[in-house]
């Protein structure tokens, strides 16, 4: 069963609120980033972290209780800055069919700085301790965005997906990136951002048909259509 984060106040560690703690912390997460491109999740250790940092031990436990908590922290810190940046994809206006998209798949690609193999450790990480509880923002966030009342929706022009397309075609697409990070095996990183492309503008192609088809058969406008260009 996926562990919860700790919540117990006596649980909490100092929160770095002057400049100069929150470097001392960028250190050690950095110092952590750098252990887990070499090096599992199970391997790594506190006191690597501190001689890496060029920090005390000490220092490293008075922000983080032990090494999960640390691990916790990069996981939830990254997963954010991912979130941002998918966003960021999907609120860019396309120039073809399929930008969008592409956008979203090189925001995942380029996660944790690029690095690929810490990318996969922390996500197998996560997955392993949490379940897809870590991942629930992002695809809830993801959601709301495609779905009929989101801000990508807006626009004369614009299609947009229904509640329930905009949810299998995120975690559709999701499932796909993710199972690519945690694999050694998958193919280059250029065809599967190919194909995934392929199965988004197909999946919205097919749902703004439908959608077309049920206007035309009630005879009413298509303002409630079931996709948007992705």
């Amino acid at each position: 069963m996926p562990r919860r984060v700790p919540t117990d106040p006596d649980d909490a560690r100092r929160n770095p609120r002057q400049a100069r703690a929150q470097h001392k912390v960028d250190l050690m997460l950095e110092a952590a980033m750098q252990l887990l491109d070499q090096e599992d999740p199970n391997a790594m250790t506190t006191n690597a972290v501190a001689v890496r940092a060029g920090v005390s031990i000490g220092s490293v436990y008075q922000y983080f209780k032990d090494k999960q908590a640390m691990l916790d922290a990069l996981s939830a810190r990254e997963i954010g800055a991912l979130a941002d940046n998918v966003l960021k994809a999907l609120n860019t206006p396309p120039v073809v069919a399929g930008d969008r998209i592409r956008g979203v798949v090189r925001a995942v690609r380029g996660a944790y700085g690029g690095r690929g193999l810490v990318h996969r450790r922390l996500i197998e990480y996560a997955l392993t301790h949490y379940g897809t509880g870590r991942l629930s923002p992002l695809y809830t966030t993801l959601i709301q965005a495609c779905g009929p009342n989101g801000q990508l929706s807006s626009g004369e022009h614009a299609i947009q997906l229904s509640e329930a397309q905009a949810f299998v075609l995120t975690h559709a697409l999701a499932g796909v990136l993710r199972t690519q990070a945690a694999s050694v095996t998958a193919p280059s990183a250029q065809e599967v951002e190919d194909a995934v492309v392929l199965l988004a503008l197909g999946f919205v192609e097919a749902a703004k048909q439908r959608g077309t088809a049920r206007a035309t058969a009630t005879g009413g406008d298509n303002t409630d259509a079931d996709a948007r260009t992705p």
